[in-house]
């Protein structure tokens, strides 16, 4: 099911503030990222294949 921006905006929101409950920060690069996806430029995969890449963690 396609999300509406309105509802990518509140996953990437809530997504930050659990990584804030855990003590972490989101970089400057991730939160790109992640806007490219509210905005529908990046699909949710694609998002996170790029922050994985980032961080050279392997595909699952």
């Amino acid at each position: 099911m396609d999300q509406t921006q309105a509802e990518r905006e509140f996953t990437v929101t809530q997504a930050i503030a659990n990584e804030r409950l855990e003590g972490l920060a989101v970089s400057a690069e991730s939160r790109s990222i992640a806007d490219r996806y509210v905005v529908g430029e990046l699909s949710a995969e694609q998002a996170a294949a790029k922050i994985r890449q980032r961080y050279n963690i392997p595909e699952p």
